[in-house]
């Protein structure tokens, strides 16, 4: 995380803008959301744990998954 935070900051002053500041921070907020819940962090886990799975429809399922974990947890942060 630290060193995301670092490129965040480091692009905001090339490129004159705090943009990328503001999608560290929104990223951040959602990883935390994450941790905070329990279900979200189960899910999360089971997900992250299925991305390679020999079989590709678990593999499948596992990145459906885990986009709409990241979804939820967005949703919360930005309500």
């Amino acid at each position: 995380m630290r060193r995301t935070k670092d490129e965040a900051f480091a692009k905001a002053v090339e490129w004159q803008s705090l943009s990328p500041v503001r999608s560290w921070v929104l990223a951040w907020a959602r990883d935390i959301e994450i941790a905070r819940r329990p279900d979200l962090a189960a899910r999360h886990a089971r997900a992250r744990s299925n991305l390679e799975h020999e079989d590709a429809a678990t593999a499948r399922e596992a990145l459906r998954e885990l986009s709409a974990v990241l979804d939820e947890a967005m949703k919360a942060v930005r309500a």
